[in-house]
């Protein structure tokens, strides 16, 4: 396609009807929707061979395990826990029902593992690539949503975990190295499960009212916050999570622009900040790394100087790698 992803989901969203039953709409990790019994979230994500994953990488059990981390993230996002999924299945000529099977396995070990129960969806052939399209319903646990639409000038941007441990993995399985004693970079490539204990205490201690997970890279999904809440940002490259073995061999840019880590990003008034470095000196896995700022787009700092990327991060369609 010629234009990217950012642009032609501008363009899809003029095709969607306004309902004042919906409090957001196309443009963040899920929607949500205002009904009698409170406000719910609508998550769905797709995975597709070749695209997303190999078999060659991964096998049946981890793609079902990933295909519902990567929903329930989205929903945590929200500020929402799962509930009910359906899950539709494009099945190749390659695989078996010994496939589908351990599938199935996967995805009832990730959901279980968050109380949401898969309640049907679909199954079709295809003749090229196998892919999984799930469709999650979350129920809305915070005070509004978490969207990424509500950034505001002045908060403090924080992550959780490391970041470039997925991409790395990718790496490292691409590159045919070792992986002996690799296995953190491998796990969060494979099936990288959402954060929950440290977004527990997020969500419990009303810390923020924007968040988000990353899914394609910390530039590209910070911008996507910023150009949603109509802000800027300046964060600093010594500031990130960033595992000390990737520092080693200069690959500090997978954790800026390599994607589907599954953390959590999220920005808070400085009016929280004690309670977010009491969290951190609990032991929870949170970083501050910059500022939202008036203007546009994402400036990235290293000690105190401008530093250009190379990489923004993955977007179907117009490849910004």
């Amino acid at each position: 396609m010629e234009i990217p992803e950012n642009r032609l989901i501008d363009k899809i969203r003029r095709f969607a009807d306004r309902s004042r039953d919906v409090l957001r709409g196309i443009g963040d990790d899920g929607a949500v929707i205002k009904l009698s019994q409170g406000s719910y979230v609508f998550v769905q994500d797709a995975m597709v061979e070749h695209v997303h994953f190999k078999f060659s990488f991964t096998n049946p059990y981890d793609v079902g395990k990933k295909a519902v981390y990567v929903n329930i993230s989205d929903v945590l996002s929200m500020g929402a826990l799962p509930l009910y999924f359906l899950v539709t299945i494009g099945i190749t000529p390659a695989l078996t029902s010994k496939d589908i099977g351990r599938l199935y396995h996967g995805m009832r070990q990730a959901a279980r593992e968050f109380g949401a129960i898969m309640i049907g969806g679909d199954t079709t052939e295809s003749k090229s690539d196998f892919f999984i399209d799930v469709s999650m319903i979350g129920k809305l646990v915070t005070k509004t949503y978490l969207g990424r639409d509500r950034a505001k000038e002045g908060d403090l941007i924080a992550v959780t975990g490391s970041l470039g441990e997925s991409a790395y993995g990718l790496h490292l399985l691409l590159e045919g190295k070792p992986t002996k004693g690799m296995s953190t970079f491998l796990k969060r490539y494979a099936s990288p499960k959402p954060p929950y204990p440290v977004w527990k205490e997020i969500v419990k201690h009303d810390i923020t009212r924007a968040m988000m997970d990353i899914s394609d890279g910390l530039l590209i999904d910070l911008g996507r916050m910023m150009a949603e809440s109509k802000k800027g940002a300046v964060i600093h490259l010594e500031k990130l999570p960033i595992p000390p073995l990737l520092r080693k061999k200069n690959k500090e840019v997978l954790a800026l622009s390599g994607g589907e880590d599954y953390q959590l990003l999220f920005t808070f008034p400085k009016s929280r900040l004690k309670k977010i470095q009491g969290m951190i000196q609990q032991g929870y896995p949170i970083s501050i790394i910059g500022e939202v700022k008036q203007g546009k787009d994402v400036t990235v700092l290293s000690q105190g100087k401008v530093y250009e990327a190379p990489e923004k991060g993955y977007e179907h369609f117009g490849n910004s790698r």
